[in-house]
């Protein structure tokens, strides 16, 4: 399902239906296929050839996914947010303050409809509306902004979670960020399930980390954020999201954006560019940054400027061991990119060349083509200890790198690539890779052995 909310408080339904097999356009290089070639129909040649022109993920060609009207629904007490689930919408409204819920798949023989009054919800302390919403699937929490500034944590009441005292209620829930003065009003919220955070965002561009301990009211705050500028020169806050893996949170302002790690070390940010080059070349998501999204299982961050109608795509770096965590990844500080990964070459070089501002010791290695057109993302990857072969897997199979001769080895049978997915991590034992995947129904165990006269 995909909802459209209008300025006039109506809500266009439209359904979604994909069929797997069927693509849009499919990419090929002619300049590479000759008459010959053009006759062969395996599935291994199809795919080198296709990969040959196509970017990452693009291999596959673009699925055809069919777009149809499904209904209208008007919310006449006014939207000030909506939520669409996989069972479910909810919308908060303003005159009368409540939250509504409409189920779907719609049925016109059973009630889908049913409405709470934030009046007669005793957990809330003011009976203001609520004006903003998320949710977190693998925590099954929601949070909830109301008028005054205050953020709730809530739970939907349904079936054996239903309240016996109170069998109407939709939901229950606690109040966790109390604000003292109106610079404290949250805006904004972001859950963190890897980690059981809770970021909000407030009115004076500062953003408070809690901690979910339980969801019985115990959500203490963890630790501040500490904003490299002033409030005036970021200005407030517009988007805020923590990357899939959790272990990055992405904040964009008026006047720029800043990031940090999951437990509030500073990392990349806009405040001090060069205004004068933003406006000679244009770079508006410099600028500051009105909405985006993650992409590329958080390789990639899409960001549409304050001031733009595009969108600008930002590539992640991250260390190899937020997806692997073992110890080579640590000692050898392999960081993974969308595209390719860099090795740092410091601890085989000499001390001379260490401190030399000349030479430069991060070693970045393009990723195969053929590879990531297909299997792109990459998700994990891993280096021995010694140094010397670097494996990398994405939604499917997996490839892996000589540091030495330079040369990748991956699957030329490309069903072979496609059987299994990298679940369990991956190491190296000497030139020995080894990988818990999963293929099928089954979970194994498997090892691969790098050639070494490659």
């Amino acid at each position: 399902m995909v909802i459209v909310e209008t300025k006039n408080g109506f809500l266009i339904a439209y359904t979604l239906s994909t069929d797997p097999p069927r693509r849009v356009y499919q990419l090929q290089n002619h300049n590479s296929l000759g008459s010959h070639a053009r006759r062969q129909s395996s599935d291994a040649f199809r795919r080198q050839s296709v990969a040959s022109g196509a970017g990452p993920g693009e291999g596959e060609g673009i699925w055809e996914v069919g777009i149809r009207f499904c209904m209208v629904i008007r919310i006449d007490a006014g939207i000030s947010k909506c939520l669409v689930l996989d069972e479910e919408l909810i919308v908060s409204t303003v005159k009368p303050a409540a939250v509504q819920c409409i189920r779907w798949p719609f049925d016109s023989t059973a009630s889908s409809h049913s409405t709470e009054l934030v009046k007669r919800m005793l957990w809330m302390s003011e009976k203001v509306p609520v004006i903003d919403m998320s949710y977190d699937r693998p925590m099954n929490l929601y949070t909830w902004i109301t008028d005054d500034g205050k953020v709730y944590a809530v739970q939907r009441l349904l079936g054996a979670n239903a309240d016996p005292s109170n069998p109407k209620s939709l939901f229950k829930g606690f109040c966790f960020h109390l604000p003292s003065n109106e610079s404290e009003h949250a805006t904004k919220a972001a859950i963190n399930a890897r980690f059981s955070l809770v970021a909000v965002a407030c009115a004076d561009s500062s953003v408070r980390i809690y901690a979910a301990k339980d969801y019985s009211g115990n959500i203490p705050l963890s630790h501040n954020l500490q904003l490299p500028v002033s409030n005036d020169s970021s200005g407030k806050i517009t988007y805020m999201s923590y990357s899939p893996d959790g272990y990055c949170l992405f904040v964009g302002f008026e006047k720029g954006w800043a990031m940090w790690s999951v437990y509030g070390k500073p990392g990349a940010n806009t405040f001090g560019a060069d205004r004068s080059m933003i406006e000679n070349t244009k770079e508006r998501w410099l600028d500051g940054v009105k909405t985006g999204f993650w992409i590329g299982a958080g390789s990639e961050i899409l960001l549409l400027g304050s001031e733009s109608s595009q969108f600008s795509v930002l590539e992640m770096a991250r260390s190899s061991a937020t997806g692997c965590f073992v110890m080579p990844n640590i000692t050898r500080s392999l960081l993974q990119g969308s595209t390719s990964f860099m090795m740092y070459k410091g601890l085989d070089a000499t001390d001379a060349t260490t401190i030399s501002g000349e030479t430069s010791l991060w070693q970045t290695v393009q990723i195969p083509q053929n590879y990531l057109a297909v299997q792109w993302p990459i998700r994990l990857s891993v280096v021995s200890p010694d140094g010397r072969y670097v494996a990398v897997a994405g939604r499917r199979g997996l490839a892996h790198y000589s540091v030495g001769s330079g040369r990748w080895k991956n699957f030329d049978d490309p069903r072979q690539e496609d059987s299994f997915t990298v679940r369990g991590g991956m190491c190296w034992w000497q030139h020995i890779l080894v990988a818990a995947v999963e293929s099928g129904s089954s979970y194994e165990v498997r090892s691969s052995i790098y050639p070494t006269h490659v």
